[in-house]
């Protein structure tokens, strides 16, 4: 990888290998297959609104690390909470990551991002990276997590590679 770097016009410019692309594209994919099924509501008016959700923490420890509880001591705060924002913040994640995969659809060996477009990515590195560290078991700084396994390193390679990368956009964004 090329590290970003701000444009003379303002955008945000980095070099991906055509294996960093592929991996980047498919982690996001991922994301928003992921999160697509809890994308629209039974409810016409909260769907009009953009409201809607379960009022459960979801299973899958990855989706419940994106959409976690907003009161943690407060079970119910957190279910009624969860029941007006799930669907809208779903919605947001997917299309971030969607954002994604256009941006990097459109590359050659030179990518290049508007100020939205660098948010997005930000946003979906997070949750790439929150993804890997709920399948890897991480729950804080200085966790390691899961490393008894060759898949296991390899995720903590990736994790580790996808911090290079945000800190690298978050650095060209300071600029």
């Amino acid at each position: 990888m090329i590290p970003f770097t701000r444009t003379a016009t303002g955008s945000y410019a980095a070099g991906f290998t055509d294996v960093e692309t592929e991996i980047i594209a498919d982690l996001a994919s991922q994301i928003a297959g992921m999160l697509s099924p809890l994308v629209g509501s039974d409810d016409p008016l909260f769907a009009a609104v953009g409201i809607g959700g379960t009022s459960l923490l979801n299973d899958d420890p990855a989706i419940a690390r994106l959409l976690p509880d907003a009161y943690g001591d407060d079970a119910a705060a957190s279910g009624d909470f969860r029941r007006l924002t799930e669907q809208s913040l779903a919605t947001r994640k997917v299309a971030n990551a969607r954002a994604v995969i256009d941006s990097l659809e459109r590359t050659g060996e030179s990518l290049e991002l508007s100020e939205q477009e660098a948010q997005s990515w930000l946003r979906t590195l997070s949750d790439i990276r929150l993804t890997i560290a709920a399948r890897l078991g991480i729950e804080s700084d200085g966790d390691e997590g899961a490393t008894g396994s060759d898949s296991a390193l390899a995720l903590h390679d990736l994790y580790d590679w996808l911090a290079y990368v945000t800190e690298s956009l978050l650095d060209a964004l300071d600029d």
